[in-house]
């Protein structure tokens, strides 16, 4: 056993219940960046993404991070492809045309669309993200909780 000297009346417990956000566009920042190998054998290496709400811009999801994998080197081309393609739009939405180190996606604002997956398969409903575009592109702020959309198609995660 460890010793925790810990206090809870210096520090506020959670309020919120971690429903997912509701679908729609938000300013994000890549706070972590890491690539890994997947867990099954077909699944190649990945890189896994770590993204949180930027609070300037939304102060009601201040601190709210969600999770985005990329399958770059997946055994199926079209699963390679898709990652390869939202690596593209990461890229233009940062303004660079390359890539060398995960550290260079870190710190910059960009938007990120985010889709509603609802609960299955024992799973809560959780977010996906489904595009990136530049800070400043036409892209609209999200709206009142909207109707979940669910993800389809051969990318779709059955993991958390």
């Amino acid at each position: 056993m460890g010793n925790l000297n810990f206090d809870a009346s210096e520090v506020a417990p959670m309020s919120d219940s971690f429903e997912p956000l509701p679908a729609g566009w938000y300013q994000m920042r890549v706070i972590g960046a890491e690539m890994y190998t997947g867990q099954s054998a077909d699944a190649g290496e990945m890189l896994k993404l770590q993204l949180e709400i930027d609070a300037e811009e939304h102060l009601k999801y201040s601190g709210r991070q969600v999770f985005s994998y990329l399958c770059i080197n997946h055994q199926k081309a079209t699963v390679r492809n898709i990652a390869r393609r939202q690596l593209s739009s990461i890229a233009h939405a940062l303004g660079v045309d390359s890539i060398d180190d995960t550290d260079e996606l870190l710190g910059q604002p960009l938007l990120t669309k985010l889709k509603v997956r609802p609960a299955a398969n024992g799973y809560d409903a959780s977010n996906d993200v489904s595009g990136y575009a530049a800070v400043g592109s036409n892209q609209p702020a999200p709206k009142a909780p909207a109707k979940e959309e669910p993800i389809d198609g051969p990318a779709k995660r059955a993991w958390k």
